[in-house]
């Protein structure tokens, strides 16, 4: 774990198939089929200064086998049946294009959960995933390192973005957002003592 500002976030290795997953969230972008999950709306029923533009709905099979690897790195943290997934996305960003700064927070549905971000492929200069936090009123920026395979799970409501990509190719990850059960919503009102696993990724209240 890593600590940013009193929370931490956590990276990890996914095992799936990341050539597999990389193809296909290029494919659900460019060649969209139905889907069951409805994560996000496909591009072309968006703008280009919307902030879904660059995200990709992704095929149910490659959706079902995202959920089923990271809920195997979830439980291990948190505990069986402590979270739900919520939603999973493809996020595609062209050469010379950035992420901005923002978080996985949903200003209509205050929701207490966890967030991550899965990179398939790591091109080089494609730019690092990189969080933000203030300390004593200044903005600090700490930059990870995006690396094929790496999964970086870390509170829904941590500011963070990506720089411009400065590869000539398409930049592609996955992001995702948990939903604390009602089971963990309990222990968290019992935990005076803050012993979960949640509160490191949160901080206390």
């Amino acid at each position: 774990m890593n600590l940013l500002n009193g929370l931490f976030f956590s990276k990890h290795n996914l095992e799936v198939d990341h050539s597999v997953i990389l193809q296909e969230v290029k494919d659900s972008r460019y060649k969209p089929k139905d889907s069951t999950h409805n994560s996000r709306p496909h591009y072309k029923d968006t703008f280009p200064g919307h902030v879904f533009y660059e995200d990709t709905n992704l095929y149910d099979e490659t959706y079902l086998t995202l959920k089923k690897a990271i809920k195997n790195i979830i439980e291990p943290v948190f505990g069986k049946d402590s979270f739900t997934q919520r939603e999973i996305w493809g996020h595609i960003i062209p050469p010379k294009e950035q992420t901005m700064i923002h978080d996985h927070g949903d200003p209509f549905n205050d929701f207490l959960g966890v967030s991550w971000v899965y990179y398939p492929h790591a091109p080089e200069e494609a730019g690092n995933l990189c969080f933000m936090c203030c300390v004593n009123n200044s903005n600090f920026v700490f930059e990870t390192e995006q690396k094929k395979g790496k999964l970086f799970l870390f509170s829904n409501y941590v500011m963070h973005f990506t720089p411009r990509n400065g590869s000539n190719i398409d930049r592609v990850s996955i992001s995702g957002n948990y939903m604390a059960t009602d089971m963990l919503k309990n222990e968290l009102l019992q935990d005076v003592n803050h012993q979960n696993p949640f509160w490191k990724y949160h901080g206390k209240k």
